[in-house]
């Protein structure tokens, strides 16, 4: 039975809101999820009806997968990802008319991108386009993998944000779909679909939320919502945030990003051993390079993938026009025999999304340190988690997941207090997740105990 007026309500069920979930689960601590979508996930969504051919809308790959938890949860449950990483001399460039496999071309982007990071982490916090060269040829292409990377312009990205990115190069892709991996983690847990969250209001006693489906009362709430829901306060809260929490979210902004999914009628790119392509014309560079993943496990589609300013100009013009840029980039590199071949397409939707609106955070130049904000507690009772929060791990799926366990760690310390005592089930820190890697909120360590069968092995 679903519990009503709980010890802790999450605000939705993305990956920091399952996490939070699991681990609230974990302890013992009663709550509910309560998610606007009617679906699980958030920016996690495995697609396996458009194309009749399973695609991720949002995540796709186990980013730092060495050393990232849910890698290790996904094999706990069988899921199946790439368990090598992609070497960056699988990526081919149609630039200028031919298919090339520069070295110069793909070191100059991929050693410019790195110039960013160790910008940041010399201590400079500017502009990612101060440290680049606007006038390269290869400009166009490497401003498209920032967009790609981070969601945004090199013009709004801070240095010392990227910087601060904890990142092992080790990227896996989910072949059974990150989104779908997220669903399998929520198994179990008390989630409600279907059910925005317009108000919550911290009161004497703990909170108040206010929902299209009736009020719910709690000891504490962990906010697990995109930024953008925050920034643009489409949930209202009484008594209201707190002004540098405000600035946060205004320095600290979600970017953009979408794709472009094409299922053809069989494999098209037989004898083209390499399955990502940028397609570009340094001769023209006013037309837009495009980053396709082709036959993604041997599966009979394609991918395209934009970001910052040129996916929130192409959301906003629609889906014809965005799978028309994608097709007539493709036909570019394949000639045009290939239209005949498409049977089917469909585009992602995260800019309009009025639940997500966007892609994932980045800080503006100068503002890096603004995410410390994200960490504190609000009104003592209110508790963000998110990809948003993390400061190492921003933009990722196990960012977001990490940032849910602390947030629950948080939670469970403010019930501790107001019991007297420890929760009803004290935490178990010998779990095959947790010996990897465990926040500790609060001060405060609860004590370890024997696990009896660990819930992330359960499907």
């Amino acid at each position: 039975m679903m519990v009503q007026n709980p010890d802790v309500v999450i605000v939705g069920a993305g990956a920091a809101g399952i996490g939070a979930g699991l681990e609230l689960m974990r302890l013992g601590i009663s709550h509910i999820i309560l998610e606007a979508k009617q679906r699980v996930g958030g920016r996690a969504y495995s697609d396996t009806s458009s194309l009749g051919h399973l695609w991720d809308h949002g995540a796709h790959w186990l980013h730092s997968g060495d050393v990232n938890v849910l890698r290790f949860m996904a094999e706990k449950l069988k899921h199946k990802f790439r368990p090598e990483n992609p070497a960056v001399t699988s990526f081919r460039s149609f630039i200028g008319g031919q298919w090339k496999v520069s070295e110069f071309d793909t070191d100059y982007v991929w050693i410019k991108l790195e110039e960013i990071v160790q910008a940041g982490r010399n201590g400079s916090d500017v502009a990612a386009e101060s440290v680049l060269d606007r006038g390269h040829a290869m400009y166009p292409l490497l401003r498209h993998w920032c967009q790609l990377i981070y969601s945004k312009d090199p013009s709004e990205l801070s240095t010392r944000d990227a910087g601060n990115y904890s990142d092992s190069h080790v990227n896996l892709p989910v072949e059974d779909g990150y989104g779908a991996l997220a669903a399998r983690l929520s198994h179990g847990l008390p989630i409600r679909l279907g059910i925005t969250v317009n108000a919550v209001e911290v009161t004497g006693q703990g909170v108040r939320l206010e929902t299209g489906s009736g009020t719910v009362t709690a000891k504490a709430c962990i906010l697990a919502v995109p930024s953008r829901i925050m920034e643009k306060q489409r949930i209202a809260i009484t008594p209201g945030l707190p002004a540098a929490l405000q600035r946060a979210f205004a320095d600290v902004t979600m970017g953009y990003g979408e794709k472009v999914a094409l299922g053809f009628d069989r494999r098209v790119f037989e004898g083209f051993e390499i399955p990502f392509a940028n397609v570009f014309d340094p001769v023209a560079p006013e037309t837009r390079p495009l980053n396709f993943e082709l036959h993604p496990f041997g599966r009979p589609i394609a991918v395209a993938h934009v970001g910052g300013s040129v996916a929130r100009e192409l959301a906003a013009a629609g889906a014809e026009v965005m799978t028309g840029f994608a097709i007539d980039t493709l036909v570019k590199a394949f000639g045009a025999d290939i239209r005949q071949r498409i049977v089917a397409s469909a585009v992602t939707g995260w800019t309009m999304d009025e639940h997500i609106g966007g892609a994932y955070s980045g800080a503006a130049p100068g503002k890096a340190e603004a995410r410390k904000v994200f960490s504190e507690p609000v009104h003592d009772r209110l508790f963000l988690a998110g990809e948003h929060v993390h400061r190492h791990y921003m933009a990722t799926v196990h960012g977001a997941y990490e940032t849910g366990l602390d947030a629950a760690h948080k939670a469970a310390a403010v019930l501790l207090f107001r019991w007297g005592k420890r929760p009803p089930v004290a935490a178990q820190l010998n779990s095959w997740t947790f010996r990897r890697r465990l926040p500790i909120s609060a001060g405060i360590m609860l004590n370890p105990q024997p696990v009896g069968t660990s819930i992330y092995a359960v499907e």
